[in-house]
């Protein structure tokens, strides 16, 4: 009995030690984190709309049309063009987080995807410029075709990989709709 409360509480002692630095890391370490993901988002919406020297961060409630769709951010820029961060939940892996950038006329300028869990060689080709390039010029109301040339509003989907494909397209006509609702609230 002597020794099992013995060894109990140098496990105690143990763990929490090591709790007391793994905070201490994570306290060091969660500022230069943070300070890394606000550049590399600042980054990414240079990337998104190029044309674009500063960014403002939005405050107005977003209603996507479409369920399994978050809005996260709503930046306008100098432009007059809108950089929408979204979140689609039925990705094939999880969550799909894209950032795209709109044109002032509210036409997708391009198209990023930030985060995803697809399948590595199918759903995972989704953040390749040849599938993120077919949004380019194209305005909320995408549709997701298969086996067929797109026209219009349509982009082809990854062969193997539909339900990435379509959730990158709810993604994107969330961000598009995002960027119209934005636009209506604005007064010049």
């Amino acid at each position: 009995m002597k020794e099992i409360t013995s060894l109990t509480i140098k496990l105690f002692l143990f763990c929490t030690v090591v709790a007391a630095l793994l905070a201490t890391v994570n306290g060091i370490t969660q500022p230069i984190i943070a300070e890394n993901e606000a550049k590399n988002f600042q980054l990414s919406m240079q990337e998104v709309l190029s044309d674009a020297s500063s960014f403002e961060k939005m405050d107005i409630a977003i209603s996507p049309a479409e369920g399994g769709v978050t809005v996260s951010s709503v930046h306008r820029a100098d432009t007059g063009g809108f950089v929408v961060s979204s979140v689609c939940s039925e990705g094939y892996g999880g969550d799909v987080t894209i950032m795209v950038g709109i044109n002032p006329d509210l036409t997708v300028k391009q198209v990023r995807i930030m985060s995803m869990s697809e399948t590595p060689g199918l759903g995972a080709k989704a953040s390749s410029s040849q599938f993120t390039d077919q949004y380019r010029g194209l305005k909320n109301g995408i549709e997701v075709i298969k086996n067929a040339t797109p026209s219009g509003n349509q982009i082809q989907a990854l062969s193997g990989a539909t339900v990435t494909s379509r959730a990158v397209t709810k993604a994107v006509n969330a961000a598009l709709l995002a960027a119209e609702q934005a636009q209506g609230g604005i007064v010049e």
